[in-house]
């Protein structure tokens, strides 16, 4: 019975350490996209965002210029 117990809390210590690696490794993943992949993807978002004002104005002017025209 002993013998037992012992191997059962060598068991639980090596799955405690397994979990905690597991845990560490997915902080590092964490940390990574946080730091790297969400700049990339505020960058593209910015940079269509510029898009969108330049072909929403293009637009703007454009259906100005024909209404202007059609007036005179």
């Amino acid at each position: 019975m002993k013998k037992l117990k012992l191997s059962m809390e060598q068991q639980n210590k090596e799955a405690i350490i397994r979990i905690e690696g597991k845990l560490e490794l997915m902080d590092n993943k964490l940390t990574t996209l946080k730091d790297n992949h969400l700049a990339h993807i505020e960058r593209d978002m910015r940079q269509l965002r510029g898009l969108v004002w330049f072909i929403g104005t293009t637009v703007f002017i454009q259906m100005c210029y024909l209404i202007i025209r059609t007036l005179i």
